[in-house]
């Protein structure tokens, strides 16, 4: 009787305290997203440093955005010159739920040459973030084998020369209906 009594109560303190098991069913929070992602001039995913840098990409945010970040981070298994990293954070999207982040930068011309982890991040006001993580390279422009620059630049306006190298022959420009236009450009460093 007593074994049954034990294990009537045993029964039951066990049953109690399953019974009493909490859920847990936590609701996963959406996270941002990222679509339409440029990294470098036809994403190339490389940079040029001391030159300007396009970064473009559409986000939208599960609620709103908080910031947007970059962040370039060498390589734990690389070999640098230096040590260096380079973050960005953009708060001017604040508070928008979509938006195109379209940004031009300059890579420092102090970034050692090499490969990098380049971090594209989304903070959306309900906590959670999005990090899109893409292999990057910084060049230096002398070891590129290829490094076009336009020497020269000319506008004209019925064969007459109206821009020159950043000059203005005329001033104001005065432009007329059948003006024709011709444009000539001179590009140097091609191999």
């Amino acid at each position: 009787m007593k074994t049954k009594n034990i294990t009537a109560v045993l029964f039951l303190l066990v049953g109690t305290f399953a019974a009493c098991k909490k859920d847990h069913n936590e609701v996963e929070l959406a996270k941002p997203t990222i679509t339409n992602v440029e990294i470098g001039y036809a994403n190339n995913k490389q940079a040029i440093r001391g030159r300007d840098f396009h970064l473009n990409a559409d986000v939208v945010a599960s609620n709103k955005i908080t910031t947007v970040e970059v962040k370039i981070l060498q390589k734990a298994n690389e070999i640098y010159t230096d040590v260096w990293k380079y973050e960005l954070t953009w708060d001017e999207f604040k508070g928008t739920r979509n938006t195109n982040v379209h940004k031009h930068f300059t890579i420092p011309a102090t970034a050692p040459e090499g490969k990098y982890d380049f971090y594209l991040i989304v903070n959306d006001e309900n906590g959670t973030k999005l990090e899109l993580k893409e292999d990057f390279v910084i060049l230096d422009a002398a070891n590129m084998p290829v490094d076009p620059i336009v020497d020269r630049d000319i506008f004209s306006r019925n064969d007459d020369m109206i821009y020159y190298m950043n000059t203005y022959v005329e001033n104001p420009l005065l432009f007329k209906k059948n003006d024709v236009f011709t444009a000539g450009a001179q590009i140097k460093k091609i191999q």
